[in-house]
């Protein structure tokens, strides 16, 4: 029987292999978004009245398309129109089952968590790059002085 020191040494040689990168920030959405499916979805499934119904298509493809974004690290365009691509089908899947039902307003709901997501990163991007824009031209103000005195005293002395 493998154990599970096998199954490690397995993943790492797996990982190493295929140049996964694992790190939390990349598998935590990922985990969370499982935890939440599995809790909603199935462990508290009591037929949820019709706000929470859209509250939680809101959260969970909020989640989804974070999840896309960070673990596959692809455009968020890409992340967000495959979380998008993802609902309308099982929205489309819902309609085809006998107790189950298609609905607009959850096509809606979907939409709204992942435009919710696709702002906040958005956001937080050009907060960044500002923030980031904001330092560079303080280091050269901060070396065009150094730069002028050195040139000074030279200029001066050849006088």
């Amino acid at each position: 029987m493998p154990s599970i020191f096998a199954l490690t040494r397995f993943v790492r040689r797996a990982v190493e292999r295929h140049y996964m990168d694992l790190s939390l920030s990349r598998v935590l959405p990922l985990a969370v978004l499982l935890g939440y499916g599995l809790l909603a979805g199935l462990v508290f499934n009591t037929g949820i009245t019709h706000p929470w119904d859209k509250v939680q298509h809101l959260i969970f493809f909020g989640m989804l398309t974070l999840a896309i974004h960070a673990f596959f690290c692809c455009r968020l365009r890409i992340s967000a129109g495959a979380a998008m691509a993802m609902g309308i089908v099982g929205e489309g899947l819902q309609g085809l089952m006998p107790n189950h039902e298609a609905s607009l307003l959850d096509i809606a709901a979907n939409t709204v968590g992942v435009t919710i997501v696709v702002v906040a990163i958005l956001l937080i991007r050009s907060e960044t790059r500002a923030a980031l824009s904001d330092a560079q031209t303080a280091d050269l103000h901060a070396a065009e002085p150094a730069q002028s005195r050195a040139a000074s005293p030279s200029s001066s002395s050849s006088a």
